[in-house]
């Protein structure tokens, strides 16, 4: 089965386990019969220069191989084009893989390129970059940056470096002050959180809100209103309880685009798990459709049933 392929990789990791997954990598597409150009990113900042290339030349598919901030600088180039996205999960949470029900091992991975159907997605946006997963404001993107600091400075495994960049992050992080404009709405608050929801409530493997995703053309907005250090700390217990959604201090809102206020120059947004400097004012809203993937025959991504129905509202609560 011949098709025109152009697979992206991140290849500045030069371990022996990358390097392996590489060759596997290409001698599971030449058995899978794709006509796939392997395409490597020597820096992770140049992937989108790559991904934009790609997304202009002769290829009909557009596969990404890498973690959730190699999807979403992927998905940006190919949203909005008559390509098509494909998805070899590589990273550590995987968070995109899984909402659209792509096997997590190479192999299935592969034969889903070959075997899959085309569904068309949404993709957020906040100042003009493009998320498929989610972003956020506050405490999270500052834990984002001092686990990556950590990391780089005494070579921790990622999961501690998060454990200890959390553990700074509440000593040190203060609350934001906001101004949220939303379907008419203006909501005046301070916050050490807030979270945007593109696919679903879920933050690495954390469901915030236990509610059904956000529909096509919705965008999923919690906010935290924790008022003390002690707060943040049994709010952030609550998540990893699985009970955050029930808290008095944590809301959860729907709407279609959101425009954020800060009375500062800049602000940590994290989008996908990537870090960036932004100015405000913040505008978020969802692209519907803009971006088609290939998912397993069995993906119920597009019939709906991974829907739940709506929750008893907390929007009352966010004026609280």
């Amino acid at each position: 089965m011949e098709r025109s392929v152009a697979v992206l990789l991140n290849c500045s990791s030069r371990s022996n386990r990358a390097a392996e997954q590489r060759a596997r990598l290409g001698e599971l597409l030449k058995e899978s019969g794709l006509a796939a150009d392997l395409l490597c990113a020597e820096k992770g900042r140049h992937m989108g220069e790559l991904a934009r290339r790609a997304a202009k030349g002769p290829y009909e598919l557009v596969v990404a191989g890498g973690g959730d901030g190699t999807m979403s600088t992927i998905a940006a180039a190919v949203a909005g084009t008559d390509k098509t996205m494909g998805v070899l999960p590589l990273g550590t949470v995987n968070h995109f893989a899984k909402y659209l029900g792509v096997p997590l091992d190479l192999e299935g991975a592969v034969r889903t390129l070959v075997e899959g159907r085309r569904v068309q997605v949404d993709v957020g946006e906040v100042n003009g970059r493009v998320f498929v997963n989610n972003s956020t404001l506050g405490i999270y993107p500052s834990i984002v940056r001092g686990r990556e600091a950590l990391r780089k400075r005494s070579g921790l495994n990622k999961w501690l470096a998060f454990a200890l960049a959390t553990v700074s992050g509440i000593r040190r992080h203060e609350r934001v002050g906001l101004r949220l404009i939303l379907d008419g709405q203006e909501l005046e608050l301070d916050t050490p959180f807030v979270f945007v929801a593109n696919s679903d409530f879920k933050l690495g493997d954390l469901d915030l809100a236990r509610q059904r995703p956000p529909h096509p053309g919705e965008l999923g907005v919690c906010v935290a209103h924790a008022e003390s250090r002690l707060a943040m700390v049994k709010l952030i217990a609550s998540a990893f309880a699985g009970r955050i959604q029930k808290a008095d201090d944590f809301s959860v809102l729907r709407t279609t685009e959101l425009r954020v206020e800060a009375p500062c120059r800049s602000l940590h947004v994290a989008a996908d798990g990537e870090v960036h400097r932004m100015t405000p004012p913040l505008v978020y809203r969802a692209r519907p459709s803009a971006l088609r993937v290939v998912v397993p025959l069995s993906s119920d991504i597009s019939a709906g049933s991974r829907r739940q129905e709506d929750q008893p509202g907390q929007l009352a609560a966010l004026g609280g």
